[in-house]
């Protein structure tokens, strides 16, 4: 009886300690990249006169319920910028997946359910870039920085030549890389390859066709330029794509399904590339994208004909490079 009375003990302990997401994974400090509209702006946390610093910086502050006060200069432009504390997303989803109450009693006796943003650009200038208010969060670009670009398109539209004439298809995923570079602190070059398809599902899933069924496929490579005018990307440039499309007849031979491909068209393409992004954070956006085509000459008799790909993506940045170095500063 005894044993099992310890083994109960453990598993409670056990419960409690993993089902509070913040008190077992949060650090008792965040990390906040500080930087801004301008160039070395001076900042300082909460009248802390020791510890002033120059924009672009990474600070490390303790995680409290207290508001942040920066107090900001540059030549005679001051200012105080409240940035406020907030309950992190590991108190309001990690409990609610693991524990619920439980986890959501212990985190709410510790500093470590709350957290600040952890990326800034101070907005000293009213700068035509950000909104009209004292800082944003996310981190304008700069020149020299580099991207790593990785997207998933969910969302798909083929209007392709299909032998017997040119038609419609639908569908979902595919995956595409890429890289940016900014040459300028506005103006970027960007390059990316990827391919699309007509999935039925937005996620991969095994799909068994029966009778007669099609499938169409793209590849595509494109070279852009693009700017930023607040959380909006847009692109315009170039693309080469190639499609194919092919038509199956599926035959049922038990214990197996067999498929017979009936005809296929492959066809390359060429066109503009016209892209647009809304940015949800440094590392997120959701982007459509439109690449109208003129087919190019197959050897036969030559009759131009349009086509395109449109298509919505997910698109994941991973910052390679950033020019400017930051220092690490500490507040206590």
């Amino acid at each position: 009886m005894r044993g099992i009375n310890k083994l109960l003990f453990c598993f409670i302990i056990t419960s409690l300690l993993i089902s509070s997401c913040c008190t077992l994974f949060h650090q008792p400090t965040v990390n906040l990249n500080v930087h801004s509209d301008i160039d070395s702006v001076k900042f300082c946390i909460n009248s802390d006169v020791y510890g002033w610093c120059n924009t672009p910086a990474i600070v490390t502050v303790p995680r409290s319920k207290q508001d942040l006060l920066l107090y900001t200069k540059r030549d005679s432009v001051q200012k105080i910028i409240r940035v406020k504390s907030r309950l992190s997303n590991a108190f309001w989803f990690g409990n609610l997946y693991t524990g619920g109450l439980i986890g959501y009693g212990i985190d709410l006796t510790n500093h470590k359910r709350y957290t600040y943003p952890r990326y800034m650009t101070i907005n000293l200038e009213k700068s035509k870039m950000l909104p009209n208010r004292d800082y944003v969060r996310w981190i304008l670009p700069e020149k020299g920085l580099i991207n790593i670009k990785l997207s998933v398109p969910e969302g798909n539209h083929l209007y392709i030549n299909k032998g017997k004439g040119y038609g419609n298809s639908f569908g979902f995923l595919g995956i595409s890389g890429g890289i940016e570079y900014y040459f300028t602190d506005k103006y970027c070059i960007n390059t990316d390859i990827g391919t699309l398809t007509d999935f039925m599902l937005p996620f991969p899933a095994p799909i068994r066709y029966e009778g007669i069924y099609d499938r169409s496929f793209a590849i595509y490579g494109d070279v852009q330029v693009g700017s930023d005018f607040k959380r909006l990307h847009y692109d315009v440039g170039l693309q080469f794509n190639r499609t194919k499309y092919y038509e199956y007849d599926t035959l049922s031979t038990y214990p197996v399904h067999s498929d017979t491909l009936k005809y296929y068209q492959v066809q390359k393409n060429i066109g503009l590339a016209l892209s647009t992004a809304y940015k949800f954070s440094n590392g997120f956006s959701l982007g459509i994208n439109y690449y109208p085509s003129v087919n190019l000459p197959n050897g036969n008799v030559y009759k131009v004909h349009y086509s395109h790909l449109i298509f919505f993506e997910l698109i994941f940045k991973l910052e390679a490079l950033r020019p400017n170095l930051r220092r690490h500063l500490y507040f206590k």
